[in-house]
Formats: C-alpha cells, structure tokens, sequence
C-alpha cells in the first residue's frame, strides 16, 4: 500500500490548487501514470504513481484547495485490500520543518517519516539521501561488529576508535598498523561521504556511545587541525568525557628519550625526535621529522608541524600551532593560542594569541 499526500511545492506556501484529478475510485494504474496536477502561485506539478496499484480512499476533487500533507489517495496492492489510513489532523500540519517536493518523495519511497528525523527548517532532498545512508551504514556496520566479536580479529592488539576519517586519521591507520598494541576496529566522521576508509569502517557519531558498550575501551582523535586548536580540543574532552582511553601513539621510527614525560593522547609521527627530559601536555601533535630539544615543554593540544626545530628549554603553551619548518631559540616561550607560520625563525617570546608570521628580531645580548 502507497500513500499518496500532497507534496510541498514552495516553501512559503502550505496549500495547493487540485487543478486536475485525472482517475476514479478503484481505478487500477501502473508506475508513473498520471494521477493528479497540482498548481501553487509559482508552480504547476504532475503527481504521478510511484508504483502500480488500484486507487483507493480518493479524497480530493478538481478545482479543491487542500492543505500540504493532505491525504490525495491510497494505491493498494489489489481492488479488496483493507485500507486504513489516518488523515494528518490540521492542527499538526503547521510543523516545524517543511520539506522539499523530492525530499517528500525520496521519504515517501522509503516510508521515512520525516518528523522523526529531527530537523527543523527546510528539510532537502540531500538531507533524507544522507540520513538513508547514514542509517544502512549504521545497521550493517553495527551488524557486522556483533555477529564477529572483536576478540576474533585477526589482528594483534587491543581495538582502538578511530575519531575521524580524513587524512590525518589515514597517517595514524598506518602508524597503527605497524604497532601490535593496537587495532582500528572502526572510525566515526559525519562530514565524509565514504563508508570506509584504508579498509576501515565509518560509522556516524551517534554510534560512540554503543562502540564504547561493544567493548571498545581506547579512541584516538584523528581530527589533525590546524587552525582551530579549541575546537580539536573540544573533540578531545569528548572522547574522554565518553569513557575512552586515549593513548598515546608513538611512530616506531620516531625516537623519544626515556626521560621524556608524557601525558596522554600525544602524537609522534615518524622521524620526529624528542629529546630527553622534555615534557609533552595531552593531546599534542609532534609530526613528521619534528626535534623537540633537551628540556622542552609543549603545552596540551599543540601542534609541531613537519620540520620544526626547538633547541634546548624552549616552553610553548596550549592550543598552539608551530608551522613547518619553524626553528625557536633556546629558552624562548611561546604562548597559548598561537599561530606559528611556516618557515619562521622565533629568537624572543611571544605573547598569548599572536599570530607570528615573520621572524622576530635576535634577543638583545651585552655581551661584545
């Protein structure tokens, strides 16, 4: 049984004109005749069957002005069938959304009900397209991880979250993937169009509550921004907030001293050096080819980028970003929420919330 409603044509307009009603009660169609031509102020638009069947429960006649949502007919499957259908009461026809004209017939192909999507505004046909995808991929994905426990896995290690599937989650996959301590079993991302990514699974956000439940104890955030460092700090306390481990992840071709200390959720990727005694806050990025000095202190959520080279003591604070190719002097101190560009030479401090994008003037020496 297919119900036939009235689709919404403009979104400034909840009523159309029946201009034409072009079958009878009991009359049997195929896929794609023409039932009825509706007309608003803007537009003229044919309602064609979506599927064969024998119009029953007819309830509009040429000439009629009637309410978006409106019953038109029911196409049942045979001329007998038991039809049931309750009429949209008026009072719940001013809803919060509207719907495009294709975003109602995508919905109504799939017998979405677009009220429980939750969205408000101009629901579009892209909107119900993503919610479709994003629903089959939830339900094969989540049936695949409960039909094969994750202790089957034929990799080593523990299962590890993946938060991200862009292109830093792929460098940290591969980084993975050549340590036995952990295994990606999954990522979330809801702003990627693919359903895997190096052979992983995506999923959509909504599912770290239930992965955190199957067993998954570890998540690593593979969000790598470079630009808004409060807002992958955000991402951070979610994952913890969530109950997840984040540990840190260490290239097996970067070299850390074992004097370093570490807090949780660092970074390293391969050829980076960290030297001894420095300190590392949470959530740092130390990327590839980066040498952190004897003595260094980098602040939780930073980001040494590709290249950087801190000599000996040099001190930066939270949520900075230190471009490629960046040397700082010894001892120099670098704020919280700075932005570093590539290729500079720091030689003095600098303060919270710069952005350096030249190098700064040689420290001023008595010496001859």
């Amino acid at each position: 049984m297919e119900i036939i409603r009235v689709p919404l044509l403009n979104a400034n307009e909840d009523e159309v004109d029946i201009v034409e009603v072009c079958v009878r009660e009991g009359n049997e169609v195929r896929s794609g005749d023409l039932l009825f031509v509706v007309e608003t102020t803007k537009v003229t638009f044919d309602v064609e069957a979506p599927c064969s069947g024998y119009v029953r429960k007819l309830s509009v006649e040429k000439g009629q002005r009637v309410r978006v949502d409106s019953l038109l007919c029911v196409l049942a499957s045979n001329p007998n069938e038991a039809v049931n259908v309750e009429e949209v009461p008026a009072s719940n026809l001013a809803q919060q959304f509207r719907a495009s004209r294709k975003a109602q017939e995508l919905a109504q192909r799939n017998k979405l009900d677009l009220s429980s999507l939750g969205l408000t505004g101009i629901i579009k046909e892209s909107d119900v397209e993503r919610f479709l995808m994003e629903r089959a991929v939830v339900k094969r994905k989540a049936g695949a991880l409960k039909r094969e426990p994750l202790q089957s896995s034929p990799e080593s290690g523990q299962p590890v979250l993946m938060y991200g599937a862009g292109g830093h989650a792929r460098v940290l996959i591969d980084l993975i993937r050549q340590s036995n301590e952990f295994f990606v079993v999954a990522a979330v991302d809801d702003d990627t169009p693919n359903d895997e990514v190096l052979g992983v699974p995506v999923l959509c956000e909504s599912m770290l509550t239930e992965l955190r439940t199957q067993g998954i104890d570890h998540a690593v955030l593979g969000i790598g921004s470079t630009r808004n460092h409060q807002r992958r700090a955000k991402l951070y306390d979610r994952l913890v907030a969530a109950g997840f481990k984040v540990p840190n992840l260490i290239h097996p071709r970067a070299m850390v001293e074992p004097s370093v200390s570490l807090g949780i959720g660092n970074q390293i990727f391969a050829g980076a050096v960290v030297s001894s005694a420095a300190k590392l806050g949470d959530n740092t990025i130390i990327n590839s080819g980066a040498v952190i000095s004897h003595d260094c202190v980098i602040g939780s959520h930073t980001h040494v980028s590709p290249g950087a080279i801190l000599a000996g003591g040099v001190e930066i604070g939270e949520n900075t970003l230190v471009g490629m190719g960046v040397t700082i002097f010894l001892g120099v101190r670098i704020g919280s929420n700075v932005i570093v560009a590539n290729g500079c030479n720091i030689l003095t401090d600098v303060p919270d919330g710069s952005i350096v994008r030249t190098a700064s003037p040689l420290p001023h020496s008595s010496s001859a």
